[in-house]
């Protein structure tokens, strides 16, 4: 597919649109990808998780960290590496069109989470010494590539495609070279780097090409993703979106949104029990602590894999019309006269 032939999938949302059309994130396709049942208790059935946890609590402040740095680059200013390691340390204010809340820093993060922030495997560095690599390297290293030059921090966009769904989200950064040409970040807080076989096709990084065609009429020549804990990056001399990767992706994306519009029709949704289901919210909460205070127990169909026990049992056989036991909903009162 050309840049041409997709611009004419792409345009504006308009407000009837809002009404009309479903709504979809990176995010969401991907929990689609990976588990129906999950998606369906999310997305269909409302069940919203609230839940915090360590990881997406100490990913959310250093990505603020290199947005800050990100916008003093873009507006032309010194950066004050003394304000955003306060920020990243002590927390900071989030202002959004939404209205505002308070992001906690990394001193906060340690004490709220002590058990898994101290909880370190032999021969993996701890999470003081990565967040210590973070404020004393990374932060510095960031955006001085003299080839590149930052345009963008946190780009939102939103546009229709296809006239079926509309597509929204954020990229982390974008960055220009003299010649124009165009590259897309994406900061990733995770211990270990991706495998060979989840870069070559990315779906994340297909939605932001799609994104860039709509906001810069353009596709980026690189693709970047920088693990911020590790200070490593996967780039195109890793393999990051192979030769015929954006072919391959858009007929990915396809293929969700079909498979999205058979889930709208099911009565019941079929589970698929990995190691994930650790980090889901919607497993019994005896089974993990990240289940939701609300939602625990929507499922329960989980795998029995913990880090501590690596079992690859299901706790229960999914069968096909059994009717699931709804254990976040409250017991019905009996009035006995």
């Amino acid at each position: 597919m050309t840049v041409t032939e997709l611009q004419k999938l792409l345009r504006p949302v308009e407000e009837d649109d809002r009404r009309k059309l479903p709504t979809v994130s990176y995010s969401k396709l991907d929990v689609l990808k990976k588990c129906v049942m999950q998606y369906a208790q999310k997305y269909k059935l409302g069940k919203y998780s609230n839940q915090q946890t360590l990881a997406l609590e100490l990913g959310t402040i250093l990505h603020k960290g290199l947005e800050m740095k990100g916008r003093m680059k873009i507006d032309g200013k010194k950066v004050d590496y003394l304000e955003i390691t306060d920020a990243v340390t002590n927390g900071c204010q989030e202002i959004t069109d939404k209205g505002s809340e308070q992001m906690i820093g990394l001193e906060r993060i340690s004490q709220k989470y002590f058990e898994d922030w101290f909880n370190t495997k032999e021969g993996e560095a701890s999470y003081t010494e990565k967040t210590n690599l973070y404020l004393s390297k990374v932060i510095y290293d960031r955006m001085e590539d003299e080839d590149w030059k930052v345009i963008a921090v946190e780009k939102n966009f939103e546009f229709v495609y296809d006239n079926r769904v509309i597509i929204h989200g954020f990229i982390d950064r974008v960055d220009q070279n003299k010649d124009g040409e165009l590259r897309v970040v994406d900061y990733k807080s995770s211990k270990k780097v991706f495998r060979d076989e989840d870069i070559k096709t990315p779906l994340q990084m297909v939605t932001y090409d799609i994104a860039c065609v709509f906001l810069y009429g353009k596709l980026p020549v690189e693709h970047e993703y920088d693990f911020i804990l590790l200070d490593q990056k996967q780039g195109p001399n890793e393999g990051v979106c192979s030769k015929g990767y954006f072919n391959r992706g858009i007929k990915k994306l396809n293929s969700l949104l079909d498979k999205m519009d058979s889930v709208e029709k099911m009565d019941e949704y079929e589970p698929s029990p990995t190691p994930l289901c650790y980090w889901c919210a919607y497993p019994d909460k005896t089974h993990t602590p990240n289940a939701d205070s609300k939602y625990a127990g929507s499922c329960p169909y989980y795998s029995l894999w913990k880090p501590e026990k690596k079992s690859f049992q299901a706790n229960e056989e999914f069968v096909p019309g059994k009717k699931v036991e709804n254990k976040t909903e409250k017991p019905k009162r009996t009035l006995v006269f």
